[in-house]
């Protein structure tokens, strides 16, 4: 019988238990990576907080408020349209008759009280010039002839009927004189100017000057080159837009809601933009008497126009606040915005960090909307200017897409 080897039992043995291990430690080391990988995975899908410091919040003009109670105004639709200001239109007519010489300002163009609009050529003028300088020589005369006659009756040189007569022609002359020179002040002759008359200054006695009574711009034009003036031509409509009105209209059955220093949101589109412009501002005057044709009353209202978006004949919406409604939260429309097809807020946590929150909106008006759900008293949100938030949220949303 042959002897064992021992050496080969062992080495038979060794490779049994090894590939015996081999697997479970394959399957050891593929439960790390997948582990591992898992954790990059968790880390690359972790969303970062929307973080803003404060000299980001300060530069992009967002303001955060706490969630409170307030008031919701219940609010009556109604419309009308810009119109001009009566006290603030001006219609400029020569006021003497003349040909134009040249047009200085055109239809559109922005004035000055006092810019030059146009001049004329006037016969008229001229004679009445003529008349004032013809006046003030008479009367000129009238009185080296009284200080004469004064004179020669202190000496008893001459009668006293002498001496009154120069009295009376002194009289009328002066008289004469003062009226020639109203006469110019009403055509629109400075002071100034009238003296320039007398002193041979002005050369053209035939010229003048259209020029603007206010700050405005000009809205109609009828002067051109060459083209006669009369009196009572309106030759330019000046229109000061700073501040206009709008005549809202009131029918019947709105009457008894609607009343004097209410206040009222005017509103309108221009365009195609969905963006609405909205000026604040309350009812001035509400006429006394309706019209009757419609039948419907009149509402004033006067808003400031800085920029000249509201201009005349623009027709616009109302929103008139006619009662107070009590509400638990509510929140500056300001403060809304929409994000696939859902109203959210911005929450602002402890930490500084932001986070878009859905909301569910109840009552609203012009300024202000209740949330019934998703906002609690307390909490801070952003109020104004949530536009940068959103924009970091989107672009967020769009990074974490290209990623996958």
């Amino acid at each position: 019988m042959k002897p064992v080897n021992t050496k080969l039992i062992s080495c038979v043995f060794s490779l049994f238990i090894f590939l015996s291990i081999l697997p479970f430690a394959f399957a050891e080391e593929h439960g790390h990576e997948h582990e591992h990988g898992e954790h990059e995975d968790s880390e690359e899908h972790e969303e970062p907080g929307l973080n803003f410091s404060d000299a980001e919040l300060q530069e992009f003009h967002i303001e955060l408020s706490q969630a409170k109670s307030g008031t919701i105004n219940k609010t009556l639709a109604l419309t009308g349209e810009v119109i001009v200001a009566p006290e603030r239109l001006f219609h400029i007519v020569p006021r003497v008759s003349g040909v134009v010489r040249k047009v200085f300002k055109h239809l559109g163009n922005k004035v000055k009280a006092g810019d030059l609009l146009a001049t004329l050529s006037s016969r008229e003028l001229a004679n009445a010039k003529a008349e004032f300088v013809a006046a003030e020589s008479l009367l000129q005369l009238a009185n080296t002839n009284l200080n004469r006659e004064r004179d020669l009756y202190k000496g008893n040189i001459t009668a006293k009927r002498n001496y009154l007569a120069a009295q009376q022609v002194q009289a009328e002359m002066a008289i004469k004189r003062k009226a020639a020179e109203q006469r110019l002040l009403a055509i629109g002759l400075t002071e100034k100017s009238i003296l320039a008359v007398l002193r041979s200054e002005d050369k053209d006695l035939t010229l003048y000057e259209l020029r603007a009574p206010a700050d405005g711009v000009i809205i109609k034009k009828h002067a051109a080159q060459g083209e006669v003036l009369k009196s009572d031509s309106r030759s330019f409509t000046v229109a000061d837009l700073s501040q206009v009105w709008v005549n809202l209209t009131v029918y019947q059955k709105d009457l008894p809601f609607i009343q004097q220093g209410q206040q009222v949101s005017i509103s309108t589109r221009f365009g195609l933009s969905e963006q609405q412009t909205t000026a604040m501002s309350q009812i001035s005057w509400l006429s006394p008497v309706l019209d009757e044709k419609t039948r419907s009353a009149t509402a004033r209202v006067v808003i400031n126009n800085p920029d000249g978006y509201w201009r005349p004949g623009l027709f616009v919406n109302a929103k008139v606040a006619i009662e107070k409604n009590q509400a638990e939260i509510v929140i500056p429309l300001s403060a809304l915005q929409t994000v696939d097809g859902q109203t959210i807020i911005f929450l602002q946590h402890e930490d500084g960090d932001f986070e878009p929150q859905a909301v569910q909106t109840g009552r609203s008006d012009f300024q202000q909307i209740e949330i019934i759900q998703g906002l609690k008293q307390g909490q801070t949100y952003v109020s104004q200017n949530p536009f940068s938030l959103k924009a970091q949220l989107q672009k967020g949303e769009f990074g974490e897409g290209h990623s996958h």
